[in-house]
């Protein structure tokens, strides 16, 4: 490591340190549960085995508590569309705690559904959310 990138190092954990002492001893942290990346794996590849067994040629994500993407897999001759769709339904799923179905329900009930035009949000069916209790 070079002698400036063992200054900012420091500089950084200095900052870090200032910062926790200057905060109350009472605060309190946010504790969340959150998917290891084998588990994500885990989830991804059962999920494109199952739907290729199916017969599907299909693109899965797996997206954090955030919906930002964990894991993505393009399957054996999916389409290119696939990927893109795949993370919007996944997206959808996941920030709505919905199934992604679902949203295409609440757009037939209200087809002025504002929501339906936020970034990566989608109308279609695909998509689980799974909760870690």
């Amino acid at each position: 490591m070079s002698a400036s990138a063992c200054r900012l190092a420091g500089a950084a954990f200095t900052v870090v340190l200032a910062a926790s002492l200057a905060a109350p001893a009472s605060a309190d942290l946010l504790a969340h549960k959150d998917l290891s990346l084998d588990t994500a794996v885990t989830i991804a590849t059962t999920a494109a085995a199952t739907c290729k067994a199916q017969g599907h040629r299909v693109s899965v994500h797996v997206v954090g508590r955030n919906g930002e993407v964990l894991v993505a897999l393009r399957g054996d001759n999916a389409s290119p569309h696939t990927m893109e769709n795949s993370m919007r339904k996944a997206y959808t799923s996941r920030t709505f705690r919905i199934p992604s179905g679902e949203m295409v329900k609440r757009l037939k009930e209200n087809p002025q559904l504002a929501a339906i035009y936020l970034t990566n949000v989608i109308a279609t069916q695909g998509a689980l959310s799974i909760r870690a209790r």
